[in-house]
């Protein structure tokens, strides 16, 4: 039986020899990051210009132009008795128009829509209601910016 125990713990180390415990940088698929120079429209969200220098970087040299329109929408879905919102949905709609290298060559263009609910807890101020706002809002806009990645690879017509 001792000969066994010992055969499945030598065979248990061997095995787990060539495992990597190390997450792998998908930063690759991402073409447009650190590669990017990024234009707002005026009044843009400071939120959602913060998530996006995040996903792409503030860079000097870059091969693409990205013009990003940022438009929140907000429309009380629920409404009580006395005119108190009881739930409210929030649009976050993003234009996006990618060009290469110059706003002659555009590759990409395309309007994207994000949404989500909100309840609110409390007329007043709240901390855990204003704290669970602004992670659905964020949460939102980087899925936003997350569904403009995935359309990736971008046509290229433009650059033959």
């Amino acid at each position: 039986m001792q000969k066994y125990t010992i055969f499945i713990i030598f065979f248990f180390i061997v095995s787990c020899s060539n495992i990597d415990l190390l997450l792998k940088d998908t930063s690759d698929l991402n073409q447009l990051k650190n590669n990017t120079a990024i234009i707002f429209a005026n009044n843009t969200n400071e939120k959602f210009s913060r998530e996006l220098y995040s996903f792409f970087g503030n860079n000097k040299n870059y091969n693409y132009i990205l013009k990003a329109v940022f438009v929140e929408k907000k429309e009380n879905i629920v409404v009580k008795t006395n005119q108190v919102a009881e739930k409210v949905e929030y649009s976050l709609e993003v234009k996006y128009d990618l060009f290469y290298k110059t706003t002659e060559c555009k590759i990409f263009s395309k309007k994207i829509i994000s949404n989500f609910y909100f309840t609110p807890k409390s007329a007043g101020y709240n901390f855990g209601t204003d704290r669970s706002f602004d992670k659905l809002y964020t949460d939102g806009i980087r899925k936003n910016i997350q569904d403009f990645i995935n359309f990736s690879p971008f046509e290229d017509s433009c650059l033959q």
